[in-house]
């Protein structure tokens, strides 16, 4: 946590946080802040984010996460990238983005409305949905048979821009990276949002399946001829064809699996999945780990599955992971900035959060508020009250 500290060289120091708290800690628990920290995140950045900038602001953050300890000032790090790529529409150009329905994300196409602050989207393919593994067992060949709905007015903070190429990974990787600081802040419903919106990026951004089956203009005239041969009674000749035909098919179906594995899609889920375990549904961590494996394929596991694989077993064997803050606990330490965050979220999550609970708690809504009812709000909008649809 951020704090002001006297210059002392005794092996303790009197130390003042941001929120007014003052402690006095060890002296080897105190650092000093890194160079960049005291500096804009976009300082010296002009214009739309170039691959480069979002990749040099997402390692800022997970130097923040990882080194510096400081999940909230790595969360805000992300953030302000991602509200740099925000939505922008320019007059009446169509702009590709997600757009938030519901509790799906579809992909869309927007145009600028007449209304101020709204846009007319045309919907594209449905990318998460808390029914999308149901949907995509009853697909053919890997391709969703969902219907888009109409072309419909939609508020802008409901769409998200999407971009090709190196750019949308690192906006897929600054979700992440801010997920990972929200776990770290006790915060998983909001990195469950995070998570969602980096699952639809990913799959928007993966190649689309094949046509026909693989292998299938070599196998099918191998088969045919070794068939012609054996009717001819070239028997050797037509069982070397045959032979090889389902050779080619069975090292064609390898390739393929090797093609078609996600192992972005598969480090996503891997990590909703730690997120969901923290809120204590480990039911349904279980199964994010079964569709991350099912996502990787023969490819080699990472990080995020062998972590969420520990603690799975660390929560099967009685050794529980942190558990979620109780409201009155969260009141000593998050409800002030949980209140401040409410208006820096950038509104595509925030709009889906709203969609999750129902409701959602404005800066002006919390200072109206006691703090005991303030409190019990930002906990449950901000830091997770156990929802498990998304």
């Amino acid at each position: 946590r951020r704090a002001t500290a006297p210059a002392s060289t005794g092996s303790t120091v009197p130390v003042r946080f941001q929120n007014g708290e003052e402690v006095t800690v060890a002296a080897e628990e105190v650092q000093d802040l890194k160079g960049f920290e005291n500096k804009d995140p976009l300082d010296g950045i002009v214009g739309p984010l170039s691959a480069a900038e979002a990749a040099s602001l997402r390692e800022r953050a997970e130097e923040l996460l990882l080194e510096a300890k400081d999940a909230q000032a790595a969360a805000d790090w992300c953030s302000a990238g991602l509200q740099r790529m925000a939505l922008q529409l320019e007059g009446g150009a169509e702009q590709h983005v997600l757009a938030m329905r519901g509790r799906e994300i579809w992909e869309g196409f927007a145009v600028q409305a007449d209304e101020a602050g709204t846009s007319q989207v045309r919907f594209g393919r449905l990318l998460e949905s808390p029914e999308l593994r149901g949907l995509m067992k009853n697909s053919k060949n890997g391709r969703l048979q969902v219907d888009p709905p109409s072309e419909q007015m939609l508020p802008n903070e409901r769409l998200c821009s999407v971009y090709a190429g190196q750019l949308g990974v690192e906006q897929m990787e600054l979700h992440l990276s801010r997920a990972r600081c929200w776990l770290a802040l006790d915060s998983a419903q909001r990195a469950v949002l995070d998570c969602s919106c980096a699952l639809a990026i990913s799959r928007l951004l993966a190649p689309p399946p094949p046509a026909r089956a693989p292998g299938f203009e070599l196998t099918v005239p191998l088969l045919v001829l070794g068939i012609a041969m054996a009717f001819a009674r070239q028997f050797t000749v037509g069982i070397v064809l045959c032979a090889g035909a389902f050779l080619w098919d069975y090292l064609a179906q390898q390739r393929a699996k090797r093609t078609a594995a996600n192992a972005q899609l598969a480090k996503v889920l891997a990590l909703r999945g730690r997120c969901k375990l923290q809120q204590g549904l480990a039911g349904l961590a279980q199964n994010e780990l079964r569709w991350a494996l099912e996502e990787l394929g023969p490819l080699d596991e990472g990080d995020e599955i062998r972590k969420l694989r520990k603690e799975l077993r660390q929560a099967k064997g009685g050794q529980k992971t942190r558990p979620m803050l109780a409201p009155a606990d969260a009141m000593q330490r998050t409800w002030r900035s949980d209140a401040a965050d409410a208006v820096r979220v950038d509104g595509f999550l925030s709009a889906l959060n709203l969609e999750c609970h129902g409701k959602s708690l404005t800066l002006a809504d919390a200072q109206a508020k006691g703090e005991d009812e303030r409190c019990q709000l930002g906990y449950m909008d901000y830091c997770g009250d156990g929802f498990n649809a998304m």
